[in-house]
């Protein structure tokens, strides 16, 4: 169970945030096809480390990455190793961490590169809709399954398959803590699990264009990317929120992000730049 444990930790979670979220822009400002995973792995963690961050997710259970990036039909946790290149038009993912003084912010976003059809265009759509709705719900004294039902309300409506393998999770002092967040309403042990003032959670509804099944990697070149069973597009967006009395605070949710250090953008340049 995760909840903001000191007052002055939340300086410190939103630093981290904007930590975080300034490299997303990064991503949203210059995500371009024919890029190489890998360099954007490269400049992630340089980017953090920058700011005197941790990239969370490497080493997290031997992850080996600073960052994951899924192409397509890969749901979440797709590895960013040098020669996997981005295609063009394509749905591509960013789901990172940062740690700043022990505090841990994560959000992902999905981009659209080229033309993927109005159909996987809507989907993304869809599933960022799908995630306010679930902000929206969340304050003091509700329930996990009141997140559940009001993602899956809006996906459902719109006939989009819903992962229900994964899910959200707290957060804030580790990169996973306890409640399990189901997008959809399903018989789970944590789905009574009520919110509280300062409660830090991350919610994360991911979508799918076919039936929301998925395959979990298991060779020993890669391990840890999640793909649709059927093979369709996949989406994924994320938001860490700090719950309050009559609402909630979207920490990963800024506009004043960070200036991108001029030596960054020379070292990536022709690469990222």
């Amino acid at each position: 169970m995760s909840y903001l444990k000191k007052p002055e930790d939340l300086d410190d979670l939103r630093y981290s945030s904007r930590i975080l979220m300034s490299f997303l822009n990064v991503v949203k400002d210059e995500l371009k096809a024919g890029q190489d995973c890998g360099d954007w792995d490269d400049f992630c963690g340089d980017y953090i480390r920058y700011f005197k961050g941790v990239p969370s997710f490497l080493g997290h259970f031997k992850y080996k990455y600073n960052v994951c990036i899924s192409i397509n039909n890969e749901v979440v946790h797709g590895i960013a190793p040098k020669g996997k290149n981005i295609p063009n038009n394509s749905l591509v993912s960013f789901d990172c961490g940062v740690i700043f003084n022990g505090l841990f912010s994560d959000s992902a976003y999905t981009h659209i590169l080229g033309d993927v059809g109005p159909r996987a265009t809507h989907m993304v759509q869809v599933c960022r809709d799908s995630l306010q709705a679930g902000i929206d719900v969340c304050k003091s004294g509700m329930k996990v399954r009141d997140i559940s039902k009001a993602v899956n309300d809006v996906v459902s409506k719109e006939g989009f398959g819903n992962v229900v393998e994964l899910g959200g999770h707290g957060v804030g002092y580790s990169v996973w803590a306890e409640p399990f967040i189901l997008h959809k309403p399903e018989k789970h042990q944590d789905q009574k699990t009520s919110l509280f003032v300062n409660k830090l959670i991350c919610i994360e509804p991911m979508i799918t264009m076919g039936s929301g099944d998925v395959l979990f990697d298991e060779t020993p070149e890669d391990g840890w990317t999640v793909t649709t069973k059927d093979g369709s597009l996949a989406c994924h967006f994320e938001h860490e929120l700090l719950i309050t009395k009559n609402g909630c605070e979207v920490l990963t949710d800024i506009s004043d992000f960070l200036e991108t250090p001029p030596e960054l953008k020379e070292r990536y340049k022709g690469k990222i730049f």
